[in-house]
């Protein structure tokens, strides 16, 4: 529980810089408000962690997951140091469905995709739950043909460039 409010802390702070930013070029306030309400400004980075798949560890590497087309997506590397064939790496694919400041606040479910770079290999479904209550937790689950990869990790919302 303490590191709950160390996300309303950071989407205040970057809510801030926005408003000062804002003010300082003349522009409205409520573009600054429209701004933390989308994820154009925002990415979204994702601890690296792991699971176990029976006696195997199984390593989950994603890289920042940003906005594109009204999706966050980004790629990830799976490596099963046990069984290197079983070692992966492609594309997550996330629909927007909540705000930043939703997911920063409440939380919620962005249920997508994992498309792999191996030939022949069928998408596979990814459900990623945010927990912002839980130490900025999140569940990301990949259910796969054989089985389904259960990984619990930390995420930080990140402040990114925007054009102006």
């Amino acid at each position: 529980m303490k590191r709950a409010p160390r996300i309303r802390c950071t989407l205040l702070a970057i809510l801030c810089a926005l408003l000062h930013c804002s003010m300082a070029h003349g522009s409205e306030v409520t573009h600054a408000a429209s701004l933390l309400s989308s994820w154009d400004a925002f990415a979204f980075k994702i601890e690296n962690t792991q699971c176990r798949v029976g006696i195997a560890s199984v390593k989950l590497s994603v890289s920042k997951l940003t906005p594109k087309g009204g999706n966050l997506v980004a790629t990830y590397s799976i490596d099963v140091p046990l069984s290197k064939s079983s070692s992966d790496t492609g594309l997550i694919v996330l629909p927007i469905e909540l705000t930043v400041d939703q997911l920063g606040t409440r939380g919620g479910t962005l249920t997508g995709v994992a498309y792999s770079n191996k030939e022949g290999a069928t998408p596979n479904k990814i459900i990623c739950e945010v927990r912002p209550h839980e130490d900025q937790g999140i569940r990301l689950s990949i259910i796969t043909d054989k089985r389904t990869l259960k990984f619990k990790s930390r995420y930080t919302v990140i402040a990114t460039a925007t054009d102006s």
